[in-house]
């Protein structure tokens, strides 16, 4: 088999931007060679691995992608509880589907409305029996996420977030029928929310520290999305 080792920070951008996060490709990697890897790795959430079209990708994240790949998971909850739609979290768990040969970790993954009611607790993961997540966010730091939106698609997932931090860019996409991805101005498993105020909510914790920006969140929640006429499904 044929590896290639990639460092993704652009060359032209600037200093205080740069992540040590590193990603390794392996191509012509075999289903069975996939599934060893990944139950050889096991719960660890580094590094994620994403699998399609016979090519493997080993992410290794830094603090900076996990810092706002977590800010990403709190501001979820916090709409979702403001707004009364049930929700369960599964983090960074392994979505895998032997027909398809695909499998991928999110950077955080949702099951929002009646999935987080049948999906409840601490369930493990069978997608020949459960639903796939609702949402999935990749936060694209030191790598692109297109591989991982083509997983997501043929998994079945209606809704994936990307934020490119590099670019001060946040982007909705919903799954369409073939699988493939278009984007939507609107979330569709958290209505009343737009990609701006995402985008404008990870400036500000970047800006203030998460810390004194969590205590403000369910205020902004409150004052600014619950109001909102289009919140509700």
């Amino acid at each position: 088999m044929a590896a290639t080792t990639t460092t993704t920070t652009p060359s032209n951008a600037p200093a205080n931007a740069a992540d040590p996060g590193q990603f390794v490709e392996l191509v012509d990697i075999g289903w069975d060679q996939y599934v060893a890897i990944s139950e050889a790795i096991g719960e660890r959430p580094n590094p994620r691995l994403i699998y399609c079209d016979r090519r493997l990708e080993i992410v290794v994240t830094s603090r900076r992608h996990d810092w706002f790949a977590e800010r990403l998971g709190q501001l979820v909850v916090a709409v979702a509880s403001g707004c009364g739609i049930r929700w369960e979290d599964a983090g960074t768990a392994t979505y895998r589907r032997a027909d398809e040969e695909v499998g991928v970790e999110g950077d955080k993954t949702f099951y929002l409305g009646p999935h987080a009611e049948q999906m409840k607790g601490a369930v493990d993961i069978d997608l020949d029996s459960q639903p796939p997540p609702d949402l999935a966010i990749e936060v694209e730091v030191s790598h692109s996420a297109n591989q991982a939106l083509k997983v997501w698609g043929r998994l079945g997932v209606p809704e994936v977030w990307r934020f490119d931090p590099l670019r001060d860019r946040v982007t909705f996409w919903r799954r369409k029928d073939d699988g493939t991805y278009e984007a939507i101005d609107r979330s569709r498993g958290l209505p009343a929310l737009t990609p701006a105020d995402v985008l404008e909510q990870l400036k500000l914790a970047d800006a203030i520290g998460a810390g004194e920006w969590f205590a403000r969140l369910n205020d902004w929640v409150r004052d600014v999305i619950r109001p909102r006429p289009d919140q509700a499904r």
